[in-house]
């Protein structure tokens, strides 16, 4: 099919992706923390109520691996492409040069493992860390003591254990007292363990020790790969739910979570990560891109070596973390950034009833998700890879209220738009057929459908 370049907003931002960031930011201003629950409990709203979409990295050793320069200038790089979240160790058990302690030798208690002795001048530096997250507008999920995958030796839990729930209170106490002032935190309990209901304390207690301190900030929480109420049970001091699956079948978890009640805004916290798992960069793009279009309030995507910051890690990387900062999975999770920045994501709603796409949706990893607006003027489809050329489905335009316009956005590509040579009436059996190759040797694409009429640049968030 014939195909047109269109000069629209949205593809002046998408040609210069960092400066266009850059710009925006400067002119719509940083998010004003601490984060809150929408009203219609779908999403999180900033506190001047303007909605907030997780834009996140994975960056768990920041604190313990890290000094400040380096923490400056991660934290610079990523506020500069758009990522607003950042997921944080507060204290590291395996993954740090020095672990427990920080890249100075500063350890998290005066006594190993005693979680009855904090050492302040660690939690000084943690603090400064967080603040300077603060500083450029980026939240921080903080997990104040990781348990460790299968409760192991990678996290705190048999120390935790063995302290048992009341320490592990007064520790929260300790935290809150500490960290109560900082808005831009969300509190992550767990961490990697899908915890048997009788060991559940080793996460409530920490939570209700958050609150005794006084820390009013959001609290989650992380499974392991399980979500957050799975993990924990339907918790009031469980303000948002989290999707955790690294199987192909992530498709699942996340429209399940869409029937959950009560109703809680959830993330995708984690998934494959790049640099791992013989990982592809269409399957990170699939990842996130399925995520937005299945209702989350945003996700977190992963690097291999970002993660830990060249400590010690799970994978072999091949590059330093530096470098990893301008990854292909990077700039792919900025682009998806943009997009949705210049679309009112709030409004947008998954299409549980697969009634758009009536031919071509394709399975497995092929499957194709839909979201769209309440007024039904708006679909946003992503096409997944499945090879180099060209993939034709059939949709069903009867429920949009006027003709529809067509137009294609690369997720993998800084380029212009490509619009539907012509308008498409609004009616059933529309064949339409994705672009071909995106130029990086697969064929992913998205497709924006919108009423004619309708602007698709509608600002940020919405």
């Amino acid at each position: 099919m014939i195909r047109r370049m269109i000069p629209l907003t949205l593809t002046a931002l998408l040609l210069a992706p960092r400066v266009a960031l850059q710009a925006a930011e400067r002119a719509a201003g940083q998010p004003q923390f601490p984060l809150k629950v929408s009203g219609d409990h779908h999403h999180l709203v900033d506190a001047l109520d303007q909605p907030f979409l997780v834009v996140g990295d994975t960056a768990w050793s920041l604190i313990a691996q890290l000094r400040q320069p380096d923490i400056a200038c991660c934290l610079d790089d990523r506020a500069q492409r758009g990522f607003n979240a950042i997921v944080v160790n507060l204290i590291e058990h395996k993954f740090a040069t020095l672990a427990p302690a920080n890249r100075d030798g500063v350890a998290p208690f005066l006594k190993p493992g005693d979680f009855t002795q904090p050492n302040p001048a660690y939690f000084d530096y943690a603090h400064q860390a967080i603040e300077a997250a603060n500083q450029r507008g980026i939240a921080v999920w903080l997990c104040p003591a990781y348990l460790g995958w299968g409760g192991g030796d990678e996290g705190f839990f048999k120390e935790i254990k063995a302290a048992g729930p009341a320490v592990l209170r007064g520790y929260g106490r300790f935290v809150a007292a500490r960290f109560k002032d900082l808005p831009n935190i969300v509190w992550m309990v767990g961490g990697d363990y899908a915890l048997p209901e009788a060991e559940r304390w080793a996460g409530e207690e920490l939570a209700l020790g958050l609150r005794d301190g006084g820390a009013a900030q959001l609290i989650t929480a992380h499974g392991g790969q399980t979500s957050a109420v799975e993990t924990f049970g339907d918790q009031p001091w469980l303000a948002m739910d989290t999707v955790y699956r690294y199987q192909s079948d992530l498709w699942t978890p996340l429209r399940a979570n869409n029937a959950r009640r009560p109703v809680r805004p959830f993330v995708l916290i984690e998934t494959t990560y790049e640099g791992e798992h013989e990982s592809r960069p269409e399957q990170i793009r699939r990842q996130a891109w399925w995520a937005m279009l299945c209702g989350v309030c945003g996700q977190f995507f992963g690097n291999n070596p970002i993660w830990h910051f060249d400590g010690p890690g799970l994978f072999k990387a091949d590059v330093g973390w530096r470098q990893a900062l301008d990854s292909v999975g990077s700039r792919d999770m900025a682009r998806l950034g943009v997009f949705f920045a210049g679309h009112p994501w709030p409004q947008l709603m998954p299409d549980l009833e697969d009634t758009l796409v009536t031919a071509g949706r394709g399975d497995g990893t092929r499957l194709i998700p839909v979201s769209r607006t309440p007024d039904r003027k708006l679909a946003v489809l992503y096409i997944p890879a499945d090879g180099r050329g060209p993939r034709p489905f059939t949709v069903n335009l009867s429920s949009f209220p006027g003709p529809v316009t067509a137009h294609w956005f690369n997720p993998a590509k800084d380029a212009s738009l490509l619009a539907h040579a012509t308008v498409l009436p609004n009616r059933a059996q529309q064949t339409l057929s994705t672009p071909g190759d995106n130029g990086t040797g697969v064929n992913d694409w998205v497709l924006i459908l919108a009423t004619v009429g309708k602007p698709l640049n509608q600002g940020k968030g919405g």
